[in-house]
């Protein structure tokens, strides 16, 4: 089935948009408005904010549930139940810290990898939907508690990777010409770069 919902993931309240956690949301929020669309309604019956727009002539969905991201998958079920959709045609945007910030991958599929949000949408609604990871790097130090770091609040300098990021040609690719070619173009700009050789300052 093709996509035709984008959910981005995060917690609802104020004090966390700006966290590691909630790259999801900001980047659901950014490709919504990319689309034209102004602002997000909040819908009683979904208990989350929804819209419609398009992309590459194609109809797309947006949706961001109220409440926090452990509820991931019972929040995404009300609003699967609003708008009589599928699983399968959900692509869901959230935060990776196995990716480095300023990168994005797409898969469908796998394990949670730890990720509580994923792993409440796997156990309310399934695992056929499709995954939009947006990097935002390791914990610098790793004897810090993980919560703290995906809580941890965006630097502006990862703020402004992340908002860079081409979540709209993803879309669009995803959209037009299916799963697979938009991961040959999205997961390709997302291999680590290889280290230049020569001409490097040396010394220790």
């Amino acid at each position: 089935m093709s996509v035709n919902l984008a959910v981005g993931l995060g917690n609802s309240e104020a004090r966390y948009a700006l966290t590691r956690h909630n790259a999801g949301a900001l980047a659901l929020e950014r490709l919504a408005k990319s689309c034209g669309v102004e602002c997000m309604r909040f819908d009683k019956y979904a208990n989350a904010y929804l819209a419609k727009g398009s992309i590459a002539g194609k109809p797309l969905a947006f949706a961001f549930a109220e409440g926090y991201m452990n509820e991931s998958g019972r929040g995404l079920a009300r609003i699967l139940k609003r708008l009589k959709a599928d699983i399968s045609s959900v692509a869901v945007i959230y935060d990776d810290i196995t990716i480095g910030v300023g990168r994005m991958k797409l898969s469908r599929g796998g394990s949670s990898g730890g990720h509580n949000g994923v792993a409440d949408i796997m156990e309310f609604c399934g695992n056929s939907f499709v995954r939009v990871r947006i990097g935002v790097g390791a914990k610098a130090d790793k004897r810090m508690d993980l919560a703290d770091h995906v809580l941890g609040k965006l630097s502006e300098a990862d703020l402004a990777a992340i908002s860079a990021l081409p979540v709209r040609e993803c879309f669009s690719l995803l959209l037009s010409k299916g799963l697979e070619a938009a991961q040959n173009e999205i997961n390709r700009r997302a291999e680590p770069r290889p280290r230049e050789s020569g001409g490097g300052c040396g010394g220790a």
